[in-house]
């Protein structure tokens, strides 16, 4: 694999604010235009997708400074960002949300979910993309990519237990037993629930199929400076 450049540039954190701000006015000028207040639910997931771009920035940030009392903080912002990474991913699976709206051109929020859905998968992977060179001044290259396989499964399990089961980022500190118990349920009985596991593969998959080609690209774009 490509190594990766050093750090997020600032014309890379530049277009994610500016992705943001086409997001929020596209959602801003439908509900002024056309009266409609739907999928307000993709303002809070949007705003998830950041907490694991900014739990990156942070740690990135943090371990900069190299500072041996900063890295308790560094583990605590990389279990956060661990922590809501699925949050960035899962807002494709918003799309199937997507519905004829009356007095809505079809079309129109078509523009507005994909445009989530692409922002908050370039945070997401972003945010992955800091948090690997982190480990990769630990471990190395291989044991990095070791880290980004782990945590797209993660992430994918992470993701069916948002859109399936419900449970949210948040219910690690507030339902911690019955989150646990259904997870336990999940993982002893895996023949039992084979959509479990196919989405999960499926979806780690496609999220490190986005990820290959973003590494790709950056490592692409550094050679032809």
């Amino acid at each position: 694999m490509p190594r990766q450049s050093r750090h997020i540039s600032p014309s890379v954190a530049t277009a994610l604010l500016f992705s943001t701000c086409v997001c929020l006015a596209l959602f801003a000028f439908r509900f002024l235009y056309y009266r409609s207040f739907a999928y307000e639910f993709i303002l809070w997931n949007l705003f998830l997708a950041w907490l694991p771009m900014l739990s990156a920035l942070l740690a990135t940030h943090l371990h900069r400074r190299n500072a041996r009392l900063t890295w308790p903080v560094i583990i605590v912002c990389a279990l956060a960002w661990l922590l809501f990474l699925p949050n960035a991913p899962y807002a494709i699976t918003d799309l199937a949300h997507l519905r004829e709206q009356y007095g809505v051109p079809f079309w129109y929020d078509l523009i507005l979910m994909a445009s989530y859905a692409w922002t908050a998968c370039l945070l997401g992977l972003s945010s992955l993309l800091l948090m690997q060179q982190l480990v990769r001044r630990a471990v190395g290259d291989l044991g990095s990519w070791v880290f980004v396989v782990c945590v797209m499964g993660l992430s994918g399990f992470g993701i069916y237990l948002g859109r399936f089961l419900r449970w949210n980022s948040w219910d690690v500190l507030f339902s911690p037993y019955q989150l646990l118990r259904d997870i336990y349920i999940q993982l002893r009985h895996p023949f039992d629930y084979p959509r479990t596991f196919a989405f999960s593969i499926l979806y780690a998959l496609f999220f490190f199929s986005l990820y290959v080609v973003m590494v790709a690209l950056a490592h692409s774009m550094r050679d032809t400076e």
